[in-house]
């Protein structure tokens, strides 16, 4: 991770442990695009709001959350993103080369092993697991990269970590 600037952390997503890993592996302060859904509940909203996660609404393209990440990453902070993850994955797939082309923002990849989502979040908090986080060097984009190249080289970079 870069120790300054603007950096956009790219992760596979296994589980609700994800952001937690990632969060405790860093310096920075990670703001996370989340789901509406945790966003709205009342106990896990102050955390959010402690690192300034953005709320994504899943039952449409939110411009709103583009638009608030844009920021965030203009002012030199980090957005963490899973881009396979739980919200709309083509969605995200073409907010994060959106994000890349308006910024110039490195992609940080990092990938998830041994972690796994049980049939409720509760069990998944409470459940032992040993997962493993690497992370791989920043990848930089031309600013005329389109998208495929920006969401091949990502994926890639990401399945690379194993």
């Amino acid at each position: 991770m870069p120790a300054t600037g603007a950096a956009i952390l790219a992760c596979n997503h296994l589980s609700v442990l994800d952001p937690l890993l990632l969060i405790a592996s860093n310096r920075r302060i990670i703001s996370f695009l989340v789901a509406q859904e945790y966003y709205d509940q009342a106990w896990l909203r102050p955390l959010l709001d402690l690192t300034a996660c953005i709320p994504v609404r899943r039952d449409r393209r939110d411009l709103r959350a583009l638009l608030q990440a844009r920021r965030l990453l203009r002012a030199g902070h980090v957005l963490g993103i899973f881009p396979a993850g739980g919200i709309d994955r083509e969605g995200m797939q073409k907010g994060l080369a959106w994000l890349v082309q308006e910024t110039s923002a490195p992609v940080v990849p990092a990938r998830i092993l041994g972690a796994r989502q049980y049939s409720s979040d509760l069990r998944t908090w409470l459940w032992r697991q040993h997962p493993v986080l690497r992370y791989g060097i920043p990848l930089h984009f031309h600013p005329n990269a389109d998208a495929a190249e920006i969401l091949g080289a990502t994926r890639s970079a990401i399945a690379t970590l194993a």
